[in-house]
């Protein structure tokens, strides 16, 4: 029993950094509504979003575990870019992984990792 419980915190992580990247994308979107957003601009949002949803959902599931904090957040961030890739190929956007991409990836693994950690201290 608690291993299933162990996997539905996880799910819960990733689906409450799911749920924040999701409001912060509307925030840009209204943003952007209004005024003229240059590209650098997104380029650094999308990446900001990234982590800081990562970071919500590994302290979130770490803090209800409290066990292998690292693991944990490791397993959020993963599927949580799994997610972003697949949605990603559903608004045919290129598959193909550039530098960009493997970049946000390795730093999403870092702060899944790091962010896993600090959810069992906290």
């Amino acid at each position: 029993m608690l291993e299933k419980n162990k996997f539905i915190f996880i799910a819960e992580g990733v689906l409450r950094g799911i749920i924040l990247t999701t409001i912060l994308f509307l925030i840009l979107a209204s943003i952007m509504t209004f005024t003229e957003v240059n590209n650098s601009f997104t380029s650094v949002f999308y990446l900001l979003t990234t982590l800081v949803s990562i970071m919500y959902g590994a302290v979130y599931s770490a803090k209800k575990i409290q066990r292998r904090g690292w693991l944990v957040g490791l397993a959020i961030a993963i599927m949580y870019m799994i997610i972003l890739y697949v949605v990603s190929i559903m608004s045919n956007n290129s598959t193909g992984m550039d530098s960009s991409r493997i970049i946000r990836t390795v730093l999403a693994l870092v702060v899944g990792t790091l962010s896993g950690m600090l959810g069992i201290n906290l």
